[in-house]
């Protein structure tokens, strides 16, 4: 510790009082870094493991918690990478300096950059792992995409990053084109792998990739029956709603964003969205609804206030729908916020209205 010495006369002890308390105030270099970045981790490359339910579960209903214990501490380090990526997301949405504010977004793109230029999350070694890893993948796309050209001197690094994001969205593609079962390729699974590819594909440019998104976002919705519910997700007994809202949160959000991006809204019925979304909030307030289908009582809690990590999609949904009578039902709930949607969700398209007219490059 360095050592200062306080001159016992009256103004020079002022003097060198004041002088310390001002060097004390000032961040060194090193701690401003930390202060508008945080330690990147290192980069996942490979993930293998297997599901988090038993083998004979038919309905994936039944948790093996070795298994599942096993599946979250593989997946860790990548979900609180993205909750990192988030809050410097949502820093830089509320910070009013600009120099700070460029520095939140850089510290995003230096972030994705190391992780891109390692090629991680290329090398999944099992299905499992590559059905879980798109909603991450997403998760770090539109991160990317809040703080992308908004620094200078990073076109690069850019370029490293959506090349990396295009590989990963077409490795998403191809497996559940080919490879991933029936269920996981129309449950809410696919809408997690279609927000993902939808969100590289904007990035890109690229149409196959948003195309592909779009029809799996119409297919999801086509498969809805007329109550809103998602069939495949009531079969999940007694987590049935746990899982319609898990499909809801990428489901909606994909479609905002493609509509925000000028991709039109792709032949989704939104009249079907809004019936999906209205059984969707009614279920959390009353999940005995959900019980009536599935017979059994339900995970989800009773009540808006003890779910609203499951609500963020509400956000880009009554951005989509101008539905001011459900916005107000959730008001007081605000801010809403998601990592794997963006972070703060309510900062996003809380006071924005998204128009579904095509407008993009085709």
């Amino acid at each position: 510790m360095t050592d200062f010495t306080i001159v016992k006369t009256g103004s020079l002890a002022a003097i060198s009082i004041f002088t310390l308390i001002a060097m004390s105030s000032v961040p060194s270099p090193a701690n401003a870094a930390e202060e508008t970045c945080f330690t990147i981790p290192t980069p996942v490359v490979s993930l293998g493991f297997g599901s988090r339910y038993e083998t004979a579960s038919a309905t994936r209903s039944d948790i093996d918690e070795e298994s599942d214990a096993a599946v979250t501490k593989a997946l860790k380090p990548i979900d609180q990478f993205i909750q990192n990526l988030a809050k410097q997301v949502t820093k830089a949405g509320k910070e009013t300096d600009p120099a700070t504010r460029k520095e939140y977004q850089r510290c995003v793109i230096d972030a994705v950059y190391q992780w891109a230029a390692a090629n991680a999350l290329s090398d999944m070694r099992t299905d499992n792992a590559k059905l879980s890893v798109p909603s991450r993948v997403g998760g770090i796309a539109i991160a990317y995409a809040q703080s992308r050209n908004q620094v200078s001197g990073v076109s690069d690094r850019q370029r490293v990053i959506e090349k990396w994001l295009l590989e990963r969205g077409r490795a998403t593609v191809d497996f559940f084109d080919n490879d991933a079962t029936k269920g996981a390729a129309r449950n809410n699974l696919r809408a997690w792998a279609s927000l993902a590819v939808g969100e590289v594909g904007i990035l890109n440019e690229d149409k196959p990739l948003t195309d592909w998104a779009i029809l799996s976002n119409r297919t999801m919705i086509a498969g809805a029956s007329v109550d809103g519910s998602l069939p495949l997700e009531m079969n999940r007994k007694q987590y049935a709603l746990h899982y319609q809202l898990h499909a809801m949160s990428p489901l909606v959000t994909s479609i905002a964003r493609l509509c925000d991006a000028g991709y039109g809204k792709g032949g989704a019925d939104l009249a079907k969205l809004a019936t999906m979304a209205k059984f969707s909030f009614d279920a959390v307030k009353d999940p005995t609804i959900v019980h009536k289908i599935t017979g059994i009582k339900q995970t989800v809690k009773p009540g808006l206030k003890d779910n609203t990590s499951s609500l963020g999609w509400l956000e880009p949904y009554v951005s989509l729908s101008n539905d001011k009578k459900l916005e107000s039902e959730f008001a007081d709930l605000r801010p809403l916020s998601n990592s794997k949607l963006g972070g703060n969700v309510t900062e996003l398209y809380g006071k924005r209205r998204i128009s579904c007219v095509i407008s993009a490059i085709r």
